[in-house]
C-alpha cells in the first residue's frame, strides 16, 4: 500500500506545484478541475446514503465560489443567495420527498468542497504567495506522511476512533511534529521568525488533521469507506485533499492577521 501511495504522489506532486509555480490561469484551473471532482464525489456519497442534491447546481455554485476568489469579483454574498434561492425552489417543486435533506446538502457541497477551496486561490495570490503556497503545501503532506508512518509502526492509542478507528495518537502526534519542523525549516528561510514559524506549522498541522476527521465523518455518516477510487491507494480525490481544505483556510488567515503578509 505505501508503494501504491508513493508512486500516485509522484504523479501528482508535479502536476500540483507546477501549477503553484505557473499561478493565475494555470493554478485556477488545476484547482478547480480537482475541486470539481471532489465535489462531484462528495455529491455521490450522499445519493450513496439515499439523499438527492442537485448535483450540477452544486457544482456551478462550486466553479462560481472558485471563479469569484480568482477574479476577486467579491460576489459571495449574491453566489450564495442565488444558491440559496434557486436550491430551496428545486427542492420544493422538483423533490418533494427529502427535499430538506437534498437542499441543505447541495448548499452543504458547494460551501465544504468550494468555499474551503477557494482559499488555495487567496493564498496563492497573497504577496509571495508563491512560496506560501508551496511551504503551506509541504506542511500538510508532512503531516499526512509523518501520521500514516507513525501511526502505522508505533500507533497503539486510538484517537478519534469512532469516526476513524485507524487513526492513532502516536500518529496525530507525529503529523504534529512533522508539520511543525518542515515549517519550521522552511518558515525560518521564507523569513519567519522561529516562534511564527513552529506556531504556522503546528496550527497548519491541527487544521488538516481536523479536515482529515471530518471527512472521515462525512464518510462514516454516508457508509462509504472512500470518497472514490480515482487516486490509487489514497481513495478519492476528496480523500486526498480533506487536509488542505482546512489547511488553506488557516493559512491565509494567519498570514494576512498574524504574518501580515
Amino acid at each position: 500500500m505505501l508503494r501504491i501511495r508513493i508512486a500516485s504522489a509522484i504523479v501528482l506532486i508535479p502536476i500540483v506545484l507546477g501549477s503553484v509555480y505557473f499561478g493565475g490561469l494555470a493554478f485556477f484551473a488545476v484547482v478547480s478541475v480537482a475541486l470539481l471532482i471532489a465535489g462531484l464525489e462528495f455529491f455521490q456519497m450522499a445519493q450513496h446514503a439515499g439523499h438527492r442534491p442537485v448535483t450540477l447546481l452544486g457544482l456551478a455554485l462550486i466553479v462560481l465560489l472558485l471563479y469569484n476568489a480568482y477574479a476577486h469579483t467579491h460576489w459571495e454574498r449574491e453566489i450564495l443567495a442565488g444558491g440559496l434561492l434557486f436550491s430551496m425552489t428545486l427542492a420544493i417543486f422538483w423533490r418533494k420527498d427529502d427535499w430538506i435533506a437534498s437542499w441543505a446538502l447541495t448548499l452543504a457541497g458547494a460551501l465544504y468542497v468550494g468555499w474551503l477551496g477557494a482559499y488555495a486561490i487567496l493564498v496563492r495570490d497573497l504577496p509571495n504567495g508563491l512560496t506560501w503556497t508551496v511551504i503551506a503545501l509541504l506542511t500538510v503532506w508532512a503531516t499526512d506522511t509523518g501520521a500514516y508512518l507513525v501511526g502505522t509502526r508505533i500507533g497503539r492509542h486510538g484517537f478519534f476512533t469512532a469516526i476513524s478507528p485507524k487513526k492513532t495518537w502516536e500518529g496525530a502526534i507525529g503529523g504534529l511534529v512533522a508539520a511543525t519542523v518542515v515549517m519550521l525549516v522552511f518558515g525560518l528561510w521564507a523569513g519567519l521568525s522561529a516562534p511564527l514559524a513552529a506556531a504556522f506549522g503546528f496550527g497548519v498541522g491541527i487544521a488538516g488533521i481536523i479536515g482529515d476527521l471530518a471527512e472521515s465523518l462525512l464518510k462514516r455518516q454516508t457508509g462509504v469507506k472512500d470518497s472514490g477510487n480515482l487516486v490509487p491507494g489514497h481513495g478519492g480525490l476528496l480523500d486526498r485533499i480533506d487536509s488542505l481544505l482546512f489547511a488553506a483556510v488557516f493559512a491565509y488567515y494567519y498570514l494576512i492577521w498574524i504574518v501580515r503578509v
